[in-house]
């Protein structure tokens, strides 16, 4: 039924989120090129992000006012990634602590978000793995 899924982020200036995902993030374009409009995919994690320029979305909304969240599991200390991010221009909430997780907001510059977080509790961790293990290629 699915074969693959990504997630679309728009931004207003493609050219310039690409150079942000590479400086910030350390993210490089897996591929380029153009259909109606130009765009960029990244692998981020197994997952598949592309940007697009706002004029691609079908049904547009200001840049930031959705709330959809790419979630980013990480391995290491959220506040010490949180840290890098911010000396490199990121914008990011505090660390936050939940009975399970220590996470954080993260915004590109068109306000898309990212929940970086990384499980604390044996439970949380458990199931981070069955996740990624249900998730992987067979």
């Amino acid at each position: 039924m699915v074969s693959l899924a990504a997630i679309t982020y728009y931004v207003q200036d493609l050219e310039a989120a690409v150079a942000w995902y590479g400086e910030v993030l350390g993210l490089e374009p897996m591929s380029t090129g153009r259909d109606a409009e130009p765009y960029a995919s990244f692998l981020v994690g197994g997952s598949i992000l592309v940007l697009e320029p706002l004029s691609a979305a079908m049904d547009p909304t200001p840049p930031g006012a959705e709330s959809t969240t790419l979630n980013l599991v990480v391995d290491r200390d959220p506040g010490e990634v949180r840290a890098e991010l911010v000396a490199r221009g990121a914008r990011c909430s505090k660390v936050l602590t939940s009975p399970h997780f220590e996470s954080f907001l993260l915004r590109d510059l068109d306000g898309n978000r990212f929940y970086v977080t990384r499980p604390v509790t044996a439970e949380a961790q458990d199931d981070v793995a069955r996740l990624a293990k249900d998730d992987a290629p067979s």
